[in-house]
C-alpha cells in the first residue's frame, strides 16, 4: 500500500470514529440528563449551570454519576478518531498531495 492509500484509510477511519463519538455524546446527554433533577432546588445549581455552559461534555460526566462509565467510550473513541485523522493527514503530507 502506498502513502496515499494509508492517508485515505486513516482519514476515513478518523472521520467515522469522530462521527460515532458525536452520536455517542448525544446519546449520553439524552439518556442521563434526568440526573440533574436532583440539583433542582440546590444552592449549587448556578455552579452546575456555569460548568455546563463552559464544558458541557465534562459537566455531564461529573454531575451525572451513572454516565461515567459511558464517558470511557466517549474518551476512547474521541482519542482514536483524533489519532487516525492525524495519521491520515501525516500520510497525506508524506505522499505529497
Amino acid at each position: 500500500m502506498s502513502s496515499t492509500d494509508y492517508a485515505a484509510l486513516f482519514l476515513t477511519t478518523g472521520i467515522l470514529f469522530i462521527g460515532f463519538t458525536v452520536l455517542w455524546q448525544m446519546y449520553v446527554v439524552l439518556s442521563e440528563v434526568y440526573a440533574l433533577d436532583s440539583y433542582q432546588n440546590s444552592t449549587r445549581m448556578p455552579w452546575i449551570a456555569a460548568a455546563m455552559f463552559f464544558s458541557f461534555s465534562l459537566a455531564i460526566y461529573w454531575f451525572c454519576p451513572k454516565s461515567r462509565k459511558k464517558g470511557l467510550v466517549f474518551f476512547l473513541c474521541g482519542c482514536i478518531g483524533i489519532l487516525c485523522y492525524g495519521l491520515g493527514m501525516w500520510y497525506k503530507k508524506q505522499s505529497g498531495m
